[in-house]
């Protein structure tokens, strides 16, 4: 028997610490998952069981690869003790949250799409030989995926510690 579950996007804090959370309850109202410390509920969408433990892991996978790109570029994200950075602003995770919530519908498409995100973590879609290798499908939602990673913070870069020459 496939259950409904609420896939839910929701702010929290816990010890002090702030941060968001896409996750999957059984309650019809998330902020009674955890009345301590969720605060504010942004997306909840009924779905089957089986529906959100995979959206709920190709939302953490782009995630994940959002950080890691800001990371890779430089930009310090603070990593909370649980859940997802304040540092990443809520419409960039309403976006991804959006964009894999209404693909789910279509499991082809999916299934495919899942499959260019999953590159995306080792390629960028935009790099100038990707750009004349990718056609049809690809080119298209690749960019697509391409653009829910595009975000990155606007406080300056960290500074690196600037290395002596050795003969100093």
């Amino acid at each position: 028997m496939n259950k409904t579950k609420t896939l839910y996007l929701i702010s929290a804090e816990k010890d002090g610490e702030g941060y968001w959370k896409v996750s999957s309850s059984t309650h019809e109202d998330p902020l009674k998952e955890d009345k301590n410390h969720f605060l504010e509920c942004f997306r909840k969408d009924l779905v089957g069981a089986s529906a959100a433990k995979d959206l709920e892991k190709v939302i953490a996978l782009n995630i994940d690869n959002v950080i890691a790109d800001c990371i890779k570029d430089g930009f310090d994200i603070h990593q909370p003790t649980e859940g997802i950075s304040y540092d990443l602003p809520l419409n960039v995770l309403e976006e991804i949250y959006d964009f894999w919530l209404d693909l789910y519908t279509q499991q082809e498409l999916w299934e495919r799409c899942l499959g260019l995100l999953k590159c995306k973590s080792k390629i960028s879609f935009t790099h100038p030989a990707m750009i004349k290798g990718l056609t049809g499908f690809t080119a298209e939602w690749g960019l697509k995926i391409e653009a829910l990673h595009t975000y990155r913070p606007p406080t300056p870069r960290r500074k690196r510690a600037a290395k002596n020459p050795m003969w100093v």
